[in-house]
């Protein structure tokens, strides 16, 4: 190789190849002939059979390499189902019910039909709205609804707490939230008719300038603003406000009816109305007051706040003697008594829900007044020294200390409810054994022990208002249109009226979601 011509040694292979034809010939494909015979070039003298096994060898292992790598062909499936069974929807049992209004003058019938007690559906926490509510029901003050003490007092601070924080006291009291409740703790159709036949007779008999005239329905007394402030609690209990339903307007003109008959300067409502005695304001005061707070709690009306606040006020600051209760005017001679103790009670309790000021001192005053008059087993007497124990004021001071942080199982509690058991709500022949304060004490009070004596309690109470609501006449055979409503009859039902009669009943058949358990049961 000559290093003077450097690029014939890069060329020189490729020119050697191709001076051999013969090698050539042999690298190129054969161009005819059959495959065999292009073998029998490469193998020589290999036998045929060699070959021909070889071949169908590699033939095979091909085909099976082929099938795996392919998927198979999918198929179409057909997929028959049968379609889904129809849903059954539990509806309202209209059997229940009671029309009481078909036969507005017939006489006096009996509820044919038992109501049962139903413990199923358990309340949940989600409120549905079917009784034409504002969705945006207001559910009271939350940090009045826990267990916390009031002010570091010991005084519980909830009305209804269902077993922690829920939505609130005014939860249950509309909607779906209503029914679940009314299914929970023992209500039934029927009373859930009985209430709305009240609420419907309440409305019927509103005065137009929004109270309910007690001498114009069989009362015998002035008391204009504590039957009109019970009628108010009624309506407010069953989930109806002023923000909207049904009875929107009937709520509205009660509630300022009632703030017009505030006093501007001390905040006393019901001066010019009589009482136990005359002229007395603790009663009316008290009631209006408890109705102002739930109003507000449940509407939001600021206007209405400031005259529930500005009730609290006089109740705490003018009118409770210090260091005890409370009693017919304010600095009355002979000292607090537990019955217009415990009204003063429930105001500042709703009050204190609704997101009101409220010094716990006013609890802690209640609660050493309620000592005074309680024997060891929890029986209760009117003032310390005045008339022997008896169920009604046993009530009383039973929901004092249940509202003022006691618990059901405490020894006074639980012993008063034992003293109940022994005088349940009975109608007797024409309104014998009547006593619609006691009964509504007695049903508040034992609701919040629950177990056994509130089953017992309840099935009397239900069953009984129900069967002796007014369908028809009055018992005289009088034209009056008393559908609806519960006879004046019995203890201090004659000073209030019809009215009286028929809000205290409504407020005893909503026991069931107006305000939840304090303690599960």
């Amino acid at each position: 190789m000559s290093t003077g011509n450097s690029t014939s040694s890069i060329a020189e292979p490729i020119d050697e190849m191709a001076a051999n034809p013969e090698e050539e010939e042999l690298l190129e494909p054969a161009s005819e002939g059959s495959l065999l015979d292009a073998l029998q070039v490469q193998f020589g003298s290999t036998p045929w059979w060699v070959v021909s096994a070889v071949v169908h060898a590699l033939i095979f292992l091909m085909a099976t390499m082929l099938g795996v790598a392919l998927s198979p062909p999918v198929k179409d499936e057909v997929v028959i189902e049968s379609p889904p069974p129809p849903k059954v929807v539990e509806k309202f049992n209209e059997n229940v019910k009671r029309d009481l209004f078909k036969k507005r003058h017939a006489p006096m019938e009996k509820v044919a039909e038992k109501p049962m007690i139903v413990n199923e559906p358990v309340p949940d926490d989600h409120f549905e709205t079917e009784n034409e509510m504002d969705k945006n029901t207001a559910r009271g003050q939350q940090d009045a609804i826990s267990d916390i003490p009031l002010g570091g007092t010991g005084i519980s601070g909830s009305i209804g707490v269902g077993g922690g924080g829920m939505a609130g006291c005014y939860g249950f009291r509309d909607g779906g939230g209503r029914k679940k409740a009314t299914a929970r703790w023992g209500g039934t159709p029927g009373s859930e008719s009985a209430v709305e036949a009240a609420l419907a007779w309440l409305k019927r008999h509103q005065d137009p300038e929004g109270h309910w005239d007690a001498k114009k329905w069989e009362g015998t007394l002035k008391t204009d603003s504590g039957v009109t402030g019970l009628a108010l609690l009624a309506f407010l209990g069953a989930g109806y406000s002023e923000k909207g339903g049904k009875y929107k307007d009937t709520v509205s003109k009660a509630t300022q009816w009632i703030i017009k008959q505030q006093d501007a300067t001390s905040g006393a409502i019901g001066k010019d109305c009589e009482g136990t005695d005359p002229n007395g304001v603790g009663y009316h005061h008290s009631i209006c007051g408890l109705a102002l707070a739930e109003a507000y709690g449940m509407g939001k009306n600021p206007a209405v706040r400031a005259a529930a606040q500005k009730a609290v006020d006089y109740s705490t600051k003018t009118h409770q003697i210090s260091g005890s209760g409370w009693r017919y005017v304010p600095n009355q001679d002979g000292g607090a008594d537990l019955s217009v103790t415990g009204w003063f009670v429930m105001q500042l309790k709703s009050a204190k829900i609704a997101g009101l000021t409220v010094p716990s001192s006013a609890f802690q005053g209640a609660v050493s007044f309620t000592d005074t008059v309680s024997d060891q087993y929890g029986k209760c007497r009117y003032q310390p020294d005045w008339l022997s124990p008896n169920p009604t004021m046993t009530s009383v001071g039973m929901l004092v200390r249940l509202y003022t942080g006691s618990q059901p199982t405490a020894a006074k509690v639980s012993g008063g409810a034992n003293y109940l058991l022994k005088s349940p709500p009975v109608w007797g022949e024409n309104g014998v054994g009547v006593n619609m304060y006691y009964w509504y004490y007695g049903t508040m009070t034992m609701f919040q022990v629950g177990g056994e004596p509130w089953k017992k309690w309840n099935m009397a109470m239900r069953d009984m208002l129900c069967d002796n609501q007014r369908k028809g006449s009055t018992r005289d055979g009088s034209e009056k249109d008393v559908a609806g409503s519960w006879d004046p009859v019995g203890a201090w039902a004659t000073r209030g009226g019809r009215a009286y009669a028929t809000a205290v009943g409504a407020l005893c058949l909503e026991v069931y979601y107006r305000y939840l358990p304090l303690y599960r049961h």
